[in-house]
C-alpha cells in the first residue's frame, strides 16, 4: 500500500471511529516511512478537519456563491450545479431524517496499552530548538486546566509546540473560563462530545472537573452512560441535545437545532461559542486517541475514573 493511502486511511479511521484507534495503525504510518513528528502532524491535521467541518456544519455555513466549483467537485458531495448557485441550507429548516434515539452508550473502552516508560504510543522529546515555545505552551495549558491539569495531552505535542500554542490560545476563548458560558456548562460539552466518541482521556478528565464543580456522581454517570442524560434543566437538555448531535452527525445538523437553543435562552454568541467549543473537544479527543494517551497517575486513582467504570481503568 502506498504511503497516501496509509495515511489516508488512518484519517479516516481517525474520523470514523476514534475509539478504535490502536498502536498498530501508528506502526502502520511508521513502516510506510513516516516520522514521529510527521505522524503527529496528520493527526493534528485530521483532527483539524474534523473540527472545521463541525462549525460550518452547526452554523449552516453556505458555500461561497462567487466560486466557481468544479462540477465534479461539488457532486461527489452529492450537490447539483443549481444547488451549488442558490442557498444549500435554505431549506433545512427542520429534520428530515430521524435521529438516534436517546437511550444508553457503550462503555468506555479501556485505557490505550503504553509501555511504563512513555505516555502515548509516539515521541514526546521535544526538540532543544523548541524548548522555550513548547515549555510555555505546555505550563499555560496545565495551568487552565487545573484542578485537572492535561499534562500528558501537553506533553503530546512535543514534537509540535506551534500546535500546542495555538490550541491553548483557543481553548482560553470557547474553554477553560473564557466562554462566557460558564465553567458548569464549558465541562458539560466536553464530556458529552468525549462520551460521544468514547474518548477516555479526555472523559475521565472532564468527568473529574465537573465533580469537582458540584456536580454528582450519578449526575456525571448519567451524562456519560445515558444519550441525553437525566434530571436536566431545558436550557443544559438542549446544549447536550446540540453538541451529541453535531459529534455524532455533522451532517445531519439544521436550522432547527440551532432555533432551539435559542428557544432555551441562548444568544448568537452563545451559540457560536457551543459550536467552536464542541468542535474543538471533538478535535483533542482526536488528538488524545490518536496518539493513545494514557491517564496522569493522578487521574488514574480519580474519583472520575470510578463513576465513569472499570472499562476506563488502565490496564
Amino acid at each position: 500500500m502506498p504511503a497516501d493511502y496509509a495515511m489516508l486511511e488512518f484519517s479516516e479511521k481517525l474520523t470514523l471511529t476514534p475509539s478504535m484507534m490502536a498502536e498498530q495503525d501508528v506502526e502502520g504510518l511508521r513502516a510506510h516511512g513516516f516520522t514521529d513528528r510527521e505522524i503527529l502532524s496528520i493527526i493534528l491535521a485530521a483532527a483539524y478537519r474534523n473540527y472545521i467541518v463541525r462549525v460550518a456544519d452547526a452554523l449552516g455555513v453556505e458555500l461561497n456563491a462567487t466560486v466557481d466549483y468544479a462540477p465534479e467537485l461539488i457532486r461527489a458531495f452529492g450537490v447539483d450545479d443549481q444547488q451549488a448557485r442558490t442557498t444549500l441550507y435554505a431549506d433545512r429548516l427542520t429534520r428530515t431524517t430521524p435521529l438516534r434515539e436517546a437511550g444508553e452508550r457503550p462503555p468506555l473502552p479501556s485505557m490505550p496499552q503504553v509501555s511504563a516508560n512513555q505516555i502515548c504510543w509516539i515521541d514526546t522529546t521535544w526538540p532543544p530548538e523548541t524548548t522555550e515555545q513548547f515549555r510555555q505552551a505546555s505550563e499555560e495549558l496545565v495551568k487552565l486546566s487545573a484542578p485537572t491539569p492535561h499534562r500528558y495531552l501537553a506533553q503530546a505535542f512535543a514534537l509540535r509546540p506551534d500546535a500546542l500554542a495555538v490550541t491553548v490560545e483557543y481553548l482560553r476563548l470557547v474553554d477553560l473560563d473564557g466562554s462566557g458560558l460558564g465553567r458548569r456548562l464549558e465541562t458539560m460539552i466536553g464530556l458529552i462530545v468525549a462520551a460521544t466518541l468514547s474518548s477516555q482521556y479526555m472523559a475521565v478528565h472532564h468527568a473529574q472537573r465537573l465533580l469537582h464543580n458540584g456536580a454528582t456522581t450519578e449526575e456525571v454517570a448519567s451524562l456519560v452512560h445515558y444519550s441525553g442524560g437525566s434530571g436536566l434543566d431545558p436550557r443544559e437538555g438542549e446544549l447536550i441535545h446540540f453538541c451529541e448531535q453535531l459529534t455524532r452527525g455533522p451532517g445531519t445538523m439544521v436550522r432547527s437545532d440551532v432555533e432551539a437553543l435559542r428557544a432555551v435562552g441562548f444568544y448568537n454568541r452563545d451559540i457560536i461559542t457551543i459550536a467552536a467549543s464542541a468542535s474543538l473537544e471533538n478535535f483533542l479527543c482526536r488528538v488524545a486517541n490518536g496518539v493513545g494517551l494514557r491517564l496522569e497517575p493522578e487521574m488514574s486513582t480519580s474519583v472520575a475514573l470510578e463513576t465513569l467504570g472499570s472499562s476506563a481503568a488502565a490496564p
